[in-house]
């Protein structure tokens, strides 16, 4: 059995922002589209897992940049599932362009929720095994905590009404939607003269249909900041998701 999924996905015009750099919230929808087919291939996919009331829900991702690919490239999304750690299943991607030259790594952990009362169910435990190819590692270090800078400075940056366009098939707000979020709160000046290196996310709470979130930023002291932290509360002030821009 092949642990290792190759996926080659073209860059469209609504792939890519106004630096005809790809988004990374289109590269989320490549890893989550090949990580879909992936675990379909390794018996533990979207069908297996709703045939048993349970499905999967990514928790926390870090994807470090090389380079980003531009409008009509095409990139190949290489993943697999790395190990199982606590409660979480680690899933790696290594993102190549069109010549198969290395453009960005990442690490996800993901968890496996039972349908019925919504709670994290410990893998290998529900029929449903989880295969893992643990000689292979795009990112050493597991995804972490994401804690708020030092010096904190924390402003809000405005107001979503969650609506028909954000939720997903789990029927709540997808992973790709925040990540669109955290983005539009972010310094166009810093995404128009530099480029991203590094990008974190926490998914702490689900948010669904008519939702309110107050996205809110920090930034480091410096005036020439190179790091930027930004968290999410929905409408009963509890955190939706944090994330931290290199």
């Amino acid at each position: 059995m092949d642990l290792v999924w190759q996926e080659r996905f073209k860059l469209r015009t609504y792939d890519v922002d106004f630096n005809n750099r790809m988004k990374i919230s289109s590269l989320f929808n490549f890893m989550q589209e090949a990580a879909a087919n992936s675990a379909n291939s390794l018996g533990f996919g979207y069908d297996q897992m709703v045939a048993k009331q349970l499905f999967w829900v990514i928790s926390r991702a870090k994807i470090e940049f090389t380079t980003f690919p531009a409008l009509d490239e095409e990139i190949i999304v290489e993943t697999w599932p790395r190990t199982i750690d606590k409660l979480y299943a680690i899933r790696d991607f290594i993102i190549y362009n069109q010549d198969m030259i290395e453009i960005a790594r990442a690490t996800t952990s993901w968890l496996m929720i039972n349908g019925a009362n919504m709670r994290p169910q410990r893998l290998n435990s529900n029929q449903i095994e989880v295969a893992t190819f643990e000689g292979k590692i795009a990112i050493e270090t597991l995804c972490e905590k994401i804690e708020p800078l030092a010096g904190s400075n924390i402003k809000t940056i405005n107001t979503v009404k969650i609506g028909y366009n954000d939720i997903d098939i789990n029927q709540h707000v997808s992973n790709v939607k925040y990540v669109e979020l955290i983005f539009n709160a972010f310094p166009i000046d810093f995404l128009r003269d530099k480029q991203i290196t590094k990008f974190e996310i926490n998914f702490l709470t689900e948010s669904k249909y008519d939702d309110v979130l107050t996205i809110k930023r920090d930034q480091e002291i410096e005036v020439d900041a190179t790091s930027f932290y930004f968290e999410a509360y929905n409408q009963n002030n509890k955190p939706v998701v944090t994330a931290m821009i290199q």
